[in-house]
């Protein structure tokens, strides 16, 4: 048994130190050039969703990058920090209905005036809706208090449906475009649809103005949606957001039933669901799971809509998730209203990618290396990575993939390959000549311990093995034989005593 272990020790040393090895870049399935500028010492790129969709991992463990030699160098990877979002502050807004203006209009549009403080008041009676096109609005004070960020439009009309843009000035007579969108409100199965939110640019503007495109409905209220000074970060957050449109659904075996899959460990954390025909409503659920055959989770709930009118097409608005990596997606869409008719349901998948950094160490040229299921992360934390480094962290950007081969001095697939297979067959080796060893000594040992006796048992055709009461062939073994066999013994036993007692010589005492 001390030797089994000694041998099974070995084989676990043998395992550890060949799982211990560093990676080559022979271990990954793909590789990506990477382009940096001279001389720095740090890069930061951000990953390119042909990576994400390489990588074998949910945490995207299996991203190295190497050197021209071949050699990993110390990276660390970060997914993106969620901005800090203050609560924007809603403030009432008011607004002017005003008729088409003329072409050469400047100034205060007809029906408005300016105060000193440059508040707006109105001078003439509100125009009818058949000339009612635009509507001016005055920000007053909220304008000093941060970045406008949305209007939010309540609308009187119990079913409306049309587009808007909007036009921010700092003096009524400059306008720059500042967002657009449409507006909705549809009465559905005792329930309301709507859209009353307009985002905008950001502009730190007085005064805005809506034109309605397809018909101005009657307002109810209007709130200018204000974003605290220095809360631009969601905002740039959005901008940075990859999408991966076109993933279409295939039908499951249940009605109302839908898969799809993102095809790698993208953090995704905005989904836009595109229904196949139009004037289409229904409730759904969006499931996930990381791989098949696991639990489905849900990560979201919604209704639906796809609604026609007229020029104007409107869809449901993006599900808002929290980030995401799992590949495999299920819709389940209620069909008591029909469910989402004929047609494939198409998804656009949305994500912030996640951002390298690594060490410029040895030669170029350095590449991404990635897909290698079995790989563990060997990642660092930033600031364990740039060890307090007052360097700045240059700029790298990911180019086309490129094959091992065009890298000289890294080693090639098929000495690895060979060198992987001499240690395997060493150890193999070792295996078997240390368990041909164990059993030559148990040998041994079971011999020399064994007493004689039971050593010439242990020989066939011995007499201590019981040759004399074994039969030869062809001898009769029945009852007959038997007795014959006793008698025999009998007169032996006789003979023997009768010539002891003839060869006894009894002294005088007897």
């Amino acid at each position: 048994m001390k030797h089994f272990l000694k041998v099974t020790a070995w084989c676990v040393a043998i395992v550890s130190a060949w799982a211990a090895a560093p990676a080559c870049a022979e271990d990954f399935a793909r590789h990506f050039a990477l382009q940096l500028e001279e001389g720095a010492a740090y890069y930061s790129v951000t990953l390119p969703a042909a990576v994400y969709a390489a990588s074998q991992r949910n945490d995207l463990g299996d991203v190295r990058v190497f050197n021209g030699a071949g050699e990993p160098v110390p990276y660390s990877l970060e997914g993106p920090r969620e901005p800090a979002r203050t609560p924007p502050t809603l403030r009432p807004a008011r607004w002017f209905p005003l008729r088409p203006a003329p072409a050469d209009q400047t100034g205060a549009p007809l029906g408005v005036t300016i105060a000193a403080d440059g508040s707006l008041r109105a001078t003439a009676a509100p125009p009818g809706r058949a000339q009612h096109d635009t509507d001016l609005i005055d920000g007053g004070e909220a304008s000093h208090e941060g970045r406008a960020s949305a209007l939010v439009v309540h609308l009187r009309d119990d079913n409306y449906q049309g587009r808007v843009s909007v036009e921010s000035s700092d003096d009524l007579r400059n306008w720059q475009p500042a967002g657009d969108a449409q507006l909705l409100k549809v009465s559905y199965n005792g329930s309301t649809l709507s859209q009353d939110r307009i985002e905008l640019s950001g502009a730190h503007a007085r005064y805005l103005r809506l034109h309605w495109l397809d018909g101005a409905p009657y307002l109810e209220s209007m709130n200018v949606e204000v974003q605290a000074a220095g809360s631009g970060g969601a905002q740039l957050a959005d901008k940075q957001r990859e999408w991966r449109e076109n993933i279409v659904a295939q039908a499951g075996p249940k009605a109302g039933e839908y898969f799809f899959s993102t095809g790698g460990p993208y953090p995704i954390d905005r989904l836009r669901l595109h229904l196949p025909q139009p004037n289409t409503v229904a409730p759904a659920v969006v499931y996930s799971r990381g791989a098949l055959g696991a639990a489905w989770h849900e990560v979201s709930s919604a209704t639906l809509f796809r609604l026609h009118n007229g020029d104007v097409e409107q869809d449901n608005p993006s599900l808002q998730l929290t980030p995401d990596t799992d590949r495999h997606w299920r819709v389940v869409v209620d069909t008591r209203n029909g469910g989402l008719g004929s047609g494939a349901l198409t998804i656009a998948a949305g994500w912030r990618p996640a951002t390298l950094t690594f060490v410029a160490r040895g030669s170029a040229p350095f590449t991404i290396g990635v897909g290698n299921a079995a790989a563990v992360s060997t990642a660092l934390g930033r600031d364990e990575l740039l060890m307090g480094a007052s360097s700045v962290v240059a700029t790298a950007r990911v180019g086309e993939p490129v094959a091992l081969a065009q890298n000289a001095n890294a080693p090639s697939a098929a000495s690895a390959d060979a060198y992987r297979r001499y240690v395997l067959w060493a150890a193999l080796v070792l295996a078997i000549g240390a368990l041909a060893a164990i059993a030559w000594r148990l040998a041994r040992s079971v011999s020399h311990k064994m007493p004689a006796g039971d050593a010439a048992a242990a020989v066939p055709g011995s007499a201590a093995s019981g040759f004399a009461g074994t039969p030869a062939a062809g001898t009769d073994t029945g009852p007959a034989a038997g007795a014959s066999a006793q008698n025999a013994a009998n007169s032996m036993t006789g003979g023997v005593a009768g010539t002891t007692q003839a060869g006894h010589k009894p002294d005088g005492n007897e």
